[in-house]
């Protein structure tokens, strides 16, 4: 039992399409080109992508994890909440078919694709069960469905700079639609747990090094800011000098991941892939 407020999911899903929608080029530039990429190959390693395959990528964004599966030689649709992420994505890869979509709702025949991925999106989603049980439904028998999420910040150096500088310094409390738990599946056990329980077989979970780079200690706020539709609204919506004392602290806390290159702040993130029966 939590004392967590109810999830209003019409409200939530509208938060995340502004939110997107505002920061989708800072988010190609700063994000998934630098950062969720990272994490593509073994994506589409682990649901075998490869030529003629149809691949349906949920969550797109602006299209990097499509792109690199269309680079497999598989027939690719991504589909996003956001039109502007999508006309960033349209542009990079011509060669899929991108289309606005609700993962929760996804207008597909059942069993047409043979593989669904979902690159950092399921915490975007009010009612995740539903988004795995429409995936689920999608995939013809045997498809594979992978999704990755960030580990909490306990394992997780990025997120606890960020999230633990506004628990210091600042407050989580803003006027922000709730959201289902962040780092919910962060959790090997409990991605293991709901696949297993959506009907997913022979699933399994591995945790992947992701680094965040930037070129100095200062660039980090302002970048997460104009990225990022949650993490950008809660350190944009402290009072001026909480966002003041964030802002120092991060500085201060981001020079010790100092390289000759820049600063370079470990984080990681769980990949779970399910079989469908």
């Amino acid at each position: 039992m939590t004392n967590d407020p109810p999830i209003d999911s019409e409200a939530f899903k509208q938060f995340e399409r502004d939110g997107f929608s505002k920061v989708a080029q800072g988010y190609d530039r700063a994000i998934a080109a630098q950062v969720t990429s990272q994490v593509n190959k073994a994506i589409l390693d682990g649901v075998e992508a490869r030529a003629g395959m149809r691949l349906l990528d949920v969550a797109c964004g602006t299209g990097w994890l499509s792109a690199d599966a269309v680079k497999r030689g598989a027939i690719v649709t991504g589909l996003d909440y956001s039109e502007n992420m999508l006309v960033i994505a349209r542009s990079r890869c011509p060669e899929a078919e991108f289309q606005v979509g609700d993962a929760e709702n996804l207008h597909f025949e059942s069993g047409e694709f043979e593989a669904v991925v979902c690159n950092f999106g399921i915490l975007h989603f009010p009612n995740p069960e539903t988004a795995i049980a429409e995936s689920l439904r999608v995939l013809k028998p045997g498809g594979y469905y992978a999704f990755t999420c960030w580990t909490p910040p306990a394992h997780n150096p990025f997120m606890d700079l960020i999230l633990g500088t506004v628990q210091t310094y600042g407050t989580m409390d803003v006027n922000l639609p709730p959201a289902p738990p962040l780092f919910r599946f962060g959790d090997p056990d409990e991605c293991k747990k709901t696949l297993s329980a959506s009907g997913f077989t022979l699933v399994s979970v591995t945790e992947l090094p992701i680094k965040w780079t930037f070129s100095r200690p200062e660039d980090v706020m302002p970048t997460i800011i104009a990225s990022s539709a949650r993490l950008g609204s809660i350190l944009s919506m402290q009072t001026g000098q909480q966002r003041q004392d964030i802002e120092n602290a991060i500085i201060e806390r981001a020079k010790k991941y100092a390289t000759d290159d820049g600063i370079e702040i470990p984080s990681s993130a769980v990949l779970s892939v399910g079989r469908k029966p």
